[in-house]
């Protein structure tokens, strides 16, 4: 069993495979991109699954593949047909530009969970955003999953001036549609970009929604990354994700590993235990196991520990480089 000092089992691997994206989202990563990764400099599948044998066997049930954007590695079918071999639960989180070129084959390995990054319903704010003519093609993945009856959720990050005219919008896209529209709030990242002058935090936004929607209720338990509602009448529901006021870190069951093998704590981590270079040593399977176990047990209790135990001022690398 993985648990921390605070009492809280880690059943929730979040595993980016690469650092590459076909995107160049605006609070994610600089307009001329990052200084990507080697290929050897990343963990091959056979590492990837290795790995993630011990930690299933450790008590992990759900892995979620990130980036970067995961489809641009090569041949990620081939390690979701492993992974489906550990876990129960498998997701995906993808800007849904190449997924209709590989959802059949993702489908056969074990794949149907996906939450899709989708910042803007409107065609010409979506190139604005993310430096790219993808549209169309991120809206036909979307309506590829609703005509396979997929749980889908979207992904929108809320940035004051830039999208946040569209919080009602993708509100009505719930009314006829069963998905779930998570708003994120705008998170510190991108090498101190910061985007602090486009933050809206979850209180103005709910109190937007609520504005236009008076009898909107909460649903679902407690827990998770988001504070879920729903319009009475409404086929889908909306949720809300303090990614920077982080007031739901008390119930974190997340485990991260980067493209290049370090597993963090937390997404607001700078200090990780080093993975690639103990895989590449061929090192067993009860040391590694041990390792991990001791790392885990040093977990925060919140993001705001961790940042003021790790950060070294407001310096914060890509998303991308870590695996949001």
């Amino acid at each position: 069993m993985l648990q921390d000092q605070h009492g809280r089992q880690l059943t929730y691997l979040r595993l980016a495979v690469t650092d590459r994206c076909n995107l160049r989202c605006r609070y994610c990563m600089p307009e001329e991109g990052i200084d990507f990764a080697p290929k050897g400099a990343l963990l091959d599948y056979d590492e990837i699954l290795y790995l993630c044998s011990v930690l299933g066997e450790l008590g992990v049930t759900k892995v979620r593949l990130t980036g970067g954007e995961p489809l641009v590695r090569r041949d990620l079918p081939v390690l979701v047909r492993g992974l489906a071999d550990i876990f129960p639960r498998l997701a995906m989180t993808t800007n849904g530009v190449l997924l209709p070129k590989y959802i059949d084959e993702l489908e056969a390995s074990g794949l149907r969970h996906y939450n899709l990054s989708l910042d803007t319903l409107r065609p010409e704010r979506f190139h604005r955003i993310t430096r790219r003519d993808n549209f169309a093609e991120t809206r036909l993945a979307l309506e590829e999953m609703l005509h396979r009856g997929y749980p889908v959720k979207i992904n929108a990050v809320v940035m004051r001036g830039v999208n946040d005219d569209e919080l009602l919008d993708f509100v009505e896209l719930t009314r006829e549609n069963r998905v779930g529209v998570r708003f994120i709030e705008a998170m510190p990242f991108n090498d101190d970009d910061g985007n602090h002058d486009v933050f809206l935090s979850y209180a103005d936004m709910l109190a937007r929604i609520q504005a236009a929607y008076p009898d909107l209720e909460r649903v679902g338990d407690a827990g998770g990354s988001s504070v879920n509602f729903r319009v009475p009448g409404y086929a889908g529901h909306v949720g809300i994700i303090p990614a920077y006021s982080r007031s739901l870190c008390g119930s974190c069951d997340r485990l991260r590993v980067t493209p290049k093998g370090t597993m963090l704590n937390c997404l607001y981590s700078t200090k990780g235990l080093e993975l690639l270079p103990l895989l590449r040593a061929g090192i067993g399977r009860d040391e590694l196991a041990e390792l991990v176990q001791a790392f885990v047990w040093g977990k925060h209790a919140t993001g705001h520990d961790t940042e003021r135990a790790e950060q070294q001022g407001n310096i914060f690398a890509s998303m991308t480089s870590i695996g949001g």
